[in-house]
C-alpha cells in the first residue's frame, strides 16, 4: 500500500492500517459491543464501587492502569474507563477497546466554550476541527472530519429526555493548550465553531478507519468566549456525573 509523502511530515499518509506494535497484540480480552470513554475520574470509581462493576479488563500505560468496567444499562451490557487527557492516550484507549470488541463507542468529557452559555451546557459534536496531530495517521488530511449520524441521535435524543438544553455544534480540536492565542480563538470563533477540546477530532478519525461508530457529548467548563476576560469558572466540576449519565444511557440506544 502506498505511503503519500510531503515535504510537511504532518501530512505524510501511509494507507496501510496493519502496524508493527497493533493493538490487542498483549491480550484477549473479550469486552461488550458497547463502550464509553470518560474524561473523568472520581465518578467512574464512585460509580463502580456503587454498582459493584466487574473489572474485564486492565490497560497498563507509563503513567497509569486504566481498568475497563462492565455494567448493565438498560438491560444492555457496556464496557465503561476512564480516557487519558489528550488525543493521543484517548486514542490508544480507543484502539484496545476495539482490539476487544467494541464497535460502538460513546465519550464524555468537558470542553472550553467559544460562546456565551452557562457552565455545564451540553454540546453533541457534528463535525471537528482536525488541528491535532493523532488523527492525521488515521485518515488523509482534511480541514474537519465529521461524526456519525446514529451516535448524534442517540446523544440528542437522551439528553431531550433528561431535560438537558444543549445544541449540536462543530468542535475544534487542539492539542495545543496553551496556544489557544486570542486571535486564533476568534478565527475560530469566525468559523462557527462552538467549542474547543483535545480528543474528538482523533476519536473521530480512529474509529472511522477501523470502522465503528463513534460520538461524543460535551459539557463546557472555563469559557474562552470573551478572550479579553478568560473565565475559569468552575472548571465544569459539577457536571461529570450527568455527563456520565448521558453516555452511558445513549451508547444503550445507539441504533446500527
Amino acid at each position: 500500500m502506498p505511503i503519500f509523502k510531503n515535504e510537511i511530515p504532518i501530512l505524510e499518509f501511509d494507507t496501510e492500517q496493519s502496524a508493527v506494535i497493533m493493538p490487542g497484540h498483549h491480550s484477549d480480552y473479550h469486552f461488550p459491543q458497547k463502550a464509553v470513554m470518560l474524561f473523568m475520574e472520581l465518578e467512574i470509581d464512585d460509580f463502580a464501587a456503587q454498582n459493584e462493576c466487574e473489572v474485564i479488563g486492565k490497560f497498563v500505560s507509563v503513567t497509569k492502569e486504566f481498568c475497563v468496567y462492565k455494567t448493565k444499562i438498560n438491560c444492555v451490557d457496556i464496557a465503561f474507563v476512564q480516557a487519558p487527557l489528550g488525543g493521543a492516550g484517548a486514542v490508544q484507549i480507543m484502539e484496545q477497546l476495539i482490539a476487544g470488541g467494541v464497535e460502538e463507542i460513546i465519550a464524555a468529557g468537558c470542553c472550553g466554550a467559544l460562546v456565551e452559555d452557562a457552565e455545564g451546557a451540553f454540546f453533541v459534536p457534528t463535525a471537528a476541527l482536525r488541528q491535532e496531530g493523532t488523527s492525521y495517521h488515521y485518515l488523509p488530511p482534511s480541514r474537519e472530519i465529521a461524526l456519525d449520524a446514529a451516535p448524534i441521535k442517540a446523544i440528542c435524543s437522551v439528553l431531550e429526555k433528561s431535560e438537558l438544553r444543549y445544541r449540536t455544534c462543530k468542535t475544534w480540536t487542539t492539542d495545543g493548550f496553551y496556544r489557544e492565542t486570542k486571535e486564533m480563538v476568534r478565527y475560530r470563533k469566525s468559523e462557527g465553531y462552538s467549542v474547543v477540546e483535545m480528543e474528538c477530532a482523533s476519536l473521530a478519525a480512529c474509529a472511522k478507519m477501523r470502522g465503528i461508530l463513534f460520538g461524543q457529548v460535551l459539557f463546557t467548563a472555563d469559557s474562552l468566549a470573551d478572550v479579553d476576560a478568560y473565565d475559569i469558572r468552575n472548571w465544569g466540576n459539577n457536571f461529570f456525573e450527568a455527563a456520565m449519565k448521558v453516555a452511558m444511557e445513549a451508547i444503550t440506544e445507539v441504533k446500527v
